[in-house]
């Protein structure tokens, strides 16, 4: 996983499910130094208009040097400074410019409309598929729909116990 992250890049994880995937990835790029955000992509759906991030935007993660976006309304942090500015419609290049790493929670293709065309705007994307949950046929059934929208899948992980 640390060599999808060796500069500033954004790796959409296209997750089945496992509620811990992206958190646990974040936590293992923020303890090799790297300031991390979690794109929660099921929020960002739900908005109209997608805005510039900019500080208040921004709450604090489960672990140090992560964290979400786009945030609860309501929740503002005060010590995180702006690396840089951008345009509204550059909300990608926004969080490069502020993080070393963009991870971006991507529901499955199937389950959220719009999920895929915003893995598309990741640097690479990884299937997170759940064992005992996840079937082959939605693993096929994902990859194509998801290559038919331009995403880079690099590869999978599977999570989980049987």
């Amino acid at each position: 996983i640390r060599r999808f992250f060796q500069t500033p890049a954004a790796v959409a994880i296209v997750n089945h499910g496992d509620p811990h995937v992206c958190e646990d990835l974040a936590a293992e790029l923020a303890a090799a130094g790297k300031r991390v955000v979690i794109v929660l992509v099921k929020t960002l759906l739900r908005m109209k208009q997608v805005p510039v991030p900019h500080e208040p935007d921004y709450v604090p993660g489960g672990t140090e040097n992560v964290w979400l976006w786009p945030a609860p309304a309501g929740n503002h942090i005060s010590l995180f400074k702006s690396r840089g500015r951008s345009e509204p419609e550059k909300w990608l290049e926004a969080l490069r410019l502020n993080f070393d790493a963009v991870v971006i929670d991507c529901p499955a293709p199937g389950a959220v409309p719009g999920s895929a065309e915003i893995a598309a705007m990741a640097d690479s994307a990884i299937l997170a598929a759940v064992s005992g949950v996840t079937t082959k046929l939605q693993v096929r059934q994902d990859c194509q729909l998801l290559a038919s929208k331009g995403v880079k899948l690099a590869g999978s992980i599977l999570t989980g116990r049987r």
